[in-house]
């Protein structure tokens, strides 16, 4: 197989990647519910998911800086199969359990690991290199592999309809077993096309990696430019769960006549989410471009913007009004995200680049955290809309943390860590 370019193959291989890692997304709850799983269960099942990826987060973007990151990569792959494979043959807790373990310790070698090789293969080819609308493009590929992912999940079950829905191979279990075979081709799509140049250390002390570790998480601390960026980070986590948990309730709480009123609605919004996702993409590019590449205000901008979708879509009563906010909401946070990780990854050097990224996205996770418990207890305690409403000037404030980011000088990119890193015995 002939090797594409760097953009193509970047926006391929992830594209493919989220298109077969969500197909079990809509129907995973029904699954393990259709094996005698109960809520509860489920819920501990997931916990046990988020607290491994949060708990592996930093040292898998370690492990990727030494390993290498088309190693750590296909490594996460492989064990994203197996548990897809666990998940086909649970029949009780202990092998959700199974499938969850797995799960979050595939996601978390395979999280940044890929944007982190994407980002250096660039920066090769041009040190000058404007990330953010490289970024944006590949973000707009990688939506649509999520909606397309999505959309035929769902619709895997009601093709499979005939099965019988006792056993192993049941119509809900089609889209785990889908996945598991989509995830095949993904690793046989990266060993081809993947070109990593950078040395990689195979031996890697577990010294280097600690050492690799504390440098990552005290350059987070000390640097003021990537306190500000993972402050935002958090903030947007926040208004992320207050999202994802409070939108189907609150749309199911307003009189609507869409398809009959059913559930199908739902499924369109979702959708659609992603859709406006592409055009966020598209829309901070032209701004960026328009704005000479300062992206620190195209980011301010767009959380401003995003802060208002939400405090507008809590005072919305009408559903299609609601409907049109609520995309609002992804499309400003879709145009925020190349900007942000365009300054994000500027701030961080090369050989820490995927350490870094853990580091960011364990911000977020913490932020998500945070605010579901939070912004859940208000909309139990006040209204969903009130939730929102916080939610919406939380993010909006994150705008100043842009502002002060352009006041701040410049700095070169990278820290001590990396050169303790390359010290360290193998």
């Amino acid at each position: 197989m002939a090797r594409l370019d760097v953009r193509k193959t970047y926006a391929l291989v992830t594209s493919l990647s989220w298109l077969f890692a969500v197909l079990p997304m809509p129907v995973m709850v029904l699954l393990a519910q259709s094996r005698g799983i109960s809520l509860t269960e489920i819920g501990v099942v997931m916990a046990l998911y988020s607290v491994t990826v949060a708990a592996l987060e930093v040292p898998s973007g370690a492990l990727a800086d030494t390993l290498g990151r088309k190693r750590t990569f296909l490594l996460g792959g492989l064990l994203a199969i197996a548990s897809r494979v666990a998940a086909v043959l649970a029949m009780d807790t202990a092998g959700f359990i199974v499938f969850a373990l797995l799960f979050g310790v595939s996601r978390a070698l395979t999280s940044g690991t890929l944007e982190a090789w994407f980002v250096d293969a660039l920066q090769e080819e041009d040190a000058s290199v404007d990330l953010q609308p490289a970024l944006a493009a590949a973000g707009s590929f990688q939506l649509a592999g999520l909606a397309i992912g999505t959309l035929a999940g769902g619709a895997l079950p009601d093709l499979f309809a005939g099965l019988s829905t006792e056993g192993l191979l049941t119509p809900l279990a089609m889209p785990m077993l889908a996945s598991a075979a989509g995830q095949v081709v993904v690793l046989a799509v990266t060993a081809a096309l993947v070109l990593e140049r950078r040395a990689a250390n195979a031996k890697a002390a577990p010294r280097a990696l600690a050492a690799h570790i504390r440098g990552a998480l005290a350059s987070a601390v000390r640097t003021p430019h990537l306190r500000l960026l993972l402050l935002a980070e958090m903030a947007v986590g926040a208004t992320v769960a207050a999202s994802e948990n409070l939108w189907q309730p609150f749309f199911a709480g307003l009189p609507q006549q869409l398809f009959g009123g059913g559930t199908t609605a739902m499924g369109v919004i979702l959708a659609g989410s992603f859709g406006v996702g592409i055009l966020g993409n598209v829309l901070a590019t032209a701004v960026s471009s328009a704005l000479g590449g300062r992206h620190a205000l195209v980011a301010a901008l767009f959380q401003v913007l995003q802060g208002g979708a939400f405090v507008a879509l809590a005072l919305s009563g009408g559903f299609l009004a609601a409907a049109a906010l609520f995309w609002g909401t992804y499309l400003s946070r879709s145009a925020w995200g190349s900007p942000h990780q365009a300054l994000y990854n500027r701030e961080v050097g090369s050989t820490e680049r995927s350490v870094m990224l853990s580091v960011s996205s364990l911000a977020s996770f913490l932020g998500a955290a945070a605010g579901s418990v939070a912004l859940g207890a208000v909309a139990d305690g006040s209204s969903i809309g009130t939730a929102w409403s916080v939610a919406g000037a939380l993010v909006a404030v994150t705008a100043l943390l842009y502002v002060r980011f352009e006041r701040l000088p410049r700095h070169e990119a990278g820290r001590a860590g990396a050169e303790v890193l390359v010290a360290e015995p193998g």
